[in-house]
């Protein structure tokens, strides 16, 4: 009697937890339903209501959480849409993109990765770094952590072990371009404060650098006060560096450009059903400096953008090797439990219409870096360019 009184009481329970469940899935889904208008999704998701009941009454374990069921739920989801740069985010993960992109520091290894051919890649390390220190490279695929491989790995999965307590070292084992063999290279994680802007004069003071390693917050109002600084000095061109750059945040890409580029188009942004939104320039009150922007391998997102802008409005020229290739607009919804998910929502092409996604942008003067040489060789030719002009851009 007694356990039958148990099994009654569990079913009860069990009864009302699946119908409370459905009902708030089911408003959800109806609010979809309003906004799409396609009946049939009704249809498409009665089997996931059915396997939640299931899993509910008859699953061995009765202390199911249902709080790891939906968001596992939700990373299938977002797997299945085969983008690596759309992922759900836990709360702890959401808070520390957040103070990624708006505190500019975090715990880790100084890395930018997504998944490329089903493989986690490097698309930068984040310069002086504990990765950068340690010769990650842009690129690099992460084969294992701490030799546990990374096969089928998603990327929320992958920045949580990444990211951890300072001091404490991991291992990771590398396929390099060019290189036959795997290898491994320990980083000892530790507190990752981006710096966006650093600037130094060169050539006695001729040429001013700007080293831009993120967009995030902070960028735009330390390259103002930069280059306010720079117009108290006699300079013959300026060099803006986005090696390495990752990207960041689309509005502070479209604000640097604007800082260089005085009128016209910076970006244009297509999103699901076609439509085209250009972003113009914000304008500036800057002297037209010659202008040179250094990109690279790790030069991806953000960076593209602004590098693109400045090719097609003849602003300047750029020189290094051609960029990672990132032109997906992501966008951040946070979720009701503080979770939250990031979503490609559009492609971004340069200001003439040129396709940036899985393409990059081609530098108008191409000098591949030599890992074995001390010179900075895409540097010198931006400062000879500057300087002497003494090469011509066809």
């Amino acid at each position: 009697m007694v356990n039958g009184m148990r099994r009654k009481g569990f079913k009860i329970n069990s009864i009302i937890i699946i119908a409370v469940c459905s009902i708030l899935f089911f408003t959800l889904i109806s609010k979809i339903i309003v906004n799409s208008q396609n009946e049939s999704i009704f249809n498409d998701l009665e089997p996931f209501l059915e396997v939640l009941s299931i899993i509910r009454s008859e699953f061995i374990d009765q202390d199911v959480n249902i709080n790891k069921l939906v968001p596992g739920a939700i990373k299938g989801m977002l797997q299945e849409l085969g983008d690596p740069y759309s992922r759900y985010m836990d709360p702890m993960s959401f808070q520390r993109e957040q103070e990624n992109l708006f505190m500019g520091h975090f715990h880790g290894l100084g890395i930018i990765v997504t998944i490329v051919d089903e493989q986690l890649t490097v698309i930068s390390p984040i310069e002086d770094t504990p990765a950068y220190q340690a010769g990650i490279k842009a690129n690099d695929k992460i084969i294992k952590i701490d030799g546990e491989s990374t096969k089928g790995i998603n990327l929320d999965e992958a920045v949580n072990i990444l990211r951890g307590e300072k001091g404490v070292p991991v291992t990771l084992t590398i396929k390099r371009e060019n290189k036959e063999e795997l290898f491994e290279i320990t980083v000892i994680r530790d507190t990752i404060e981006v710096e966006a802007v650093k600037e130094k004069l060169l050539e006695e003071n001729q040429v001013g650098y700007i080293r831009i390693s993120t967009f995030n917050a902070n960028t735009v109002p330390e390259l103002k006060q930069v280059l306010n600084d720079f117009t108290k000095l006699s300079l013959e061109g300026i060099i803006v560096d986005l090696r390495n750059n990752p990207g960041g945040l689309l509005e502070s890409s479209i604000e640097v450009a604007s800082q260089f580029v005085k009128e016209g188009d910076i970006v244009k942004i297509k999103s699901r059903n076609q439509s085209t939104k250009v972003y113009h320039s914000y304008g500036n009150d800057y002297p037209d400096w010659p202008l040179v922007i250094l990109i690279n391998k790790g030069s991806a997102s953000a960076s593209e953008i602004v590098a693109g802008a400045i090719q097609d409005s003849q602003r300047g020229i750029t020189i290094g090797e051609q960029s990672f290739g990132k032109g997906l607009v992501q966008q951040i919804y946070p979720l009701s439990d503080n979770s939250a998910v990031t979503i490609s929502t559009s492609e971004y092409y340069t200001p003439k219409g040129r396709v940036i996604n899985n393409i990059g942008i081609e530098p108008d003067i191409n000098v591949t870096s030599q890992e074995d040489s001390e010179e900075d060789e895409q540097l010198n030719v931006a400062i000879n360019y500057l300087l002497k002009d003494l090469i011509t851009v066809e």
